[in-house]
């Protein structure tokens, strides 16, 4: 049940307990009571018998219920205990866990969130610490409690008959060997069924997002079966360990059954020798009859211990996940904004053609530099590099002079602000999502940053204004609404620094020359930055950048870029946006 790799994870989880001490110990306080009432059931019914059913023994008949009585109350009270207090100490390190998961998943590297599927991160925060959770509630309670009461019951038969129970005890490693075989078979089903869960969490996030492709595609019976395949390779998993450790139970106690038959007959023979009084022999049985529930909880619990098990393994490799690196030290305060890409070579993880090859260029400070490109010439790139979502394979990138890897992280960020087209709200209210991730701003503040981004014209009309609730990832909202919202978020941030990733590409014409008008006053005294697609709306940067194939091929303002009858030029003709 316990081999060294088991007990490694399991006093890590305990660890998350500690801080509980207090209610722990009185667990096993209450535990320690508990099991110390079982032994007394049986060596009660020795004066109860001889006593007083056949000495009738009036002291005897009066105290004996009494005291069988007063084992109940005990036994009822510290169970009760235990068990809320168990649970209580469980839950809390349920808390804890999935805070401390949470917290990992916010600082993991950009890679490690393309590495690990939503829904597998979805299955490690849910189900995974669910498993852990019943092992740390039910596991370590059963054992010691049961321990405890197996410990108390032999030393109860040993007193009685020493040799009997010695008798009983050989089956004791034949038990260890059929227990030992169960757990390493359940911890390898029980990992394969972490691993299903995380495909099942997977499928259905694709089919909860996206519904209205399946539909218009007819893709019902594909995605169906496809979900099928999965729940099913979950079914057969889970059989597995069914299969297992419903077969473990009954062959232990066999083995149990078939003892306590040898030693039923010779403790017969034993009492008809008269070496045994009549009530000795119904103690002594009754004791022998009572430790088959504690070994069969014991045999039990292992299937629970080796799901925790499995799942503590799955939730410690995303805990053990190093986070963002971030060796900065130094705060980005007030900055000029000039932007300065050196020689910077980077390939995204398991490609060998690189984003960005040996990359040089000067984003020069308070001006609006335009970044165009065919799709995968190295825009967003640029992007996340500069936002340290990824680190560079070669060469630098510095900020006033200053390399951005000896800039603290949160520095860093604080001072950028990013407009994407996939625009992110969250289910809270539209002056949550507009403040997002501040506090300090009053209701002025998030109004005026609204109006900037021409979203108040539409907010002031919902049913409870600023304080709207707007759904799943802004649900309730239009495409355009959406990312008036997120220009609102960035007009209130009012970083030096602006990355707009096609900003207004989900807005009707009307709306866009309104937001284009709003931008180009955000634009006054910082750095902008733009990922086009539409060539149109850059037309008045101050540089444009044209990237092909993760290298520099010309810059210029619009008017010199069309004079050179180049790449750009041949872009804006087509009059089609570009990926």
């Amino acid at each position: 049940m316990f081999d060294k790799q088991t007990l490694r994870l399991y006093k890590r989880l305990l660890s998350y307990i500690k801080p509980y001490w207090k209610v722990v110990l009185l667990t096993l306080v209450t535990l320690i009571i508990t099991a110390s009432m079982e032994p007394l059931m049986p060596a009660l019914l020795k004066p109860l018998v001889d006593d007083s059913l056949i000495a009738k023994d009036p002291d005897a008949i009066l105290h004996i219920p009494l005291l069988i009585m007063l084992v109940f109350i005990i036994k009822g009270i510290t169970e009760y205990i235990s068990k809320v207090t168990s649970e209580w100490v469980a839950h809390k390190a349920i808390l804890d866990i999935r805070a401390e998961m949470f917290a990992k998943m916010n600082r993991l590297p950009q890679q490690a969130h393309t590495d690990y599927t939503m829904g597998k991160l979805l299955s490690k925060i849910t189900y995974d610490v669910l498993q852990v959770g019943n092992t740390l509630s039910q596991a370590w309670i059963v054992i010691i409690r049961d321990t405890f009461i197996i410990l108390g019951l032999v030393g109860f038969l040993l007193y009685t008959s020493w040799q009997l129970t010695l008798l009983m005890l050989l089956i004791g490693p034949i038990v260890a060997i059929i227990i030992s075989r169960a757990s390493k078979l359940m911890r390898s089903s029980s990992k394969e069924m972490q691993s299903s869960m995380g495909e099942l969490t997977s499928r259905l996030e694709e089919g909860l997002n996206g519904h209205k492709d399946i539909k218009i595609y007819n893709a019902e019976q594909y995605e169906e079966a496809r979900f099928f395949k999965t729940a099913e390779t979950l079914r057969k998993h889970t059989m597995a360990v069914v299969k297992v450790a419903s077969l473990n139970v009954p062959l232990v106690q066999i083995l149990a059954a078939i003892a306590l038959s040898g030693v039923l007959y010779v403790a017969s023979l034993m009492s008809a020798q008269d070496l045994f009084t009549p009530g000795e022999f119904i103690a002594f049985i009754t004791a022998m009859a009572m430790i088959f529930d504690p070994i069969r909880r014991l045999t039990s619990i292992n299937q629970t211990i080796q799901k925790g098990m499995a799942a503590a393994e799955s939730i410690f490799d995303l805990l053990d996940q190093p986070n963002e690196p971030d060796q900065g030290h130094q705060n980005l305060q007030n900055p000029k904004g000039e932007i300065q890409f050196k020689s910077v070579t980077f390939y995204y993880k398991g490609t060998e053609t690189p984003a960005l090859k040996d990359f040089s260029l000067t984003i020069p400070a308070k001006k609006t530099t335009a970044l165009v490109g065919q799709s995968g010439s190295g825009k967003t790139t640029l992007a996340n590099l500069i936002t340290r979502f990824y680190e560079t394979d070669a060469g630098d990138i510095l900020i006033d002079g200053h390399s951005i890897k000896s800039i603290e992280l949160h520095s860093l960020r604080q001072n950028i602000a990013l407009v994407s087209q996939n625009v992110i709200l969250f289910n809270d209210t539209v002056a949550a999502n507009i403040a997002y991730g501040h506090t300090e701003f009053d209701e002025e503040a998030i109004i005026a940053a609204a109006q900037a981004a021409h979203a108040w014209e539409f907010i002031e009309k919902m049913p409870q204004g600023l304080n709207t609730m707007i759904g799943e990832n802004g649900a309730l909202l239009s495409g355009g609404q959406r990312q008036r919202i997120a220009i609102a978020r960035a007009f209130l941030k009012n970083a030096p620094i602006l990355i707009l990733d096609e900003a207004t590409s989900a807005l009707d014409n009307q709306s866009e020359y309104a937001i284009q008008q709003a931008m180009n006053a955000l634009r006054q005294n910082r750095t902008v930055i733009i990922i086009a697609h539409r060539l149109s709306t850059i037309e008045n940067a101050d540089n444009i950048v044209v990237l092909e194939g993760g290298t520099l091929k010309e810059q210029g303002t619009h008017t010199s870029l069309m004079a050179f009858n180049g790449i750009y030029r041949a872009l804006y003709q087509q009059g089609t946006p570009i990926e």
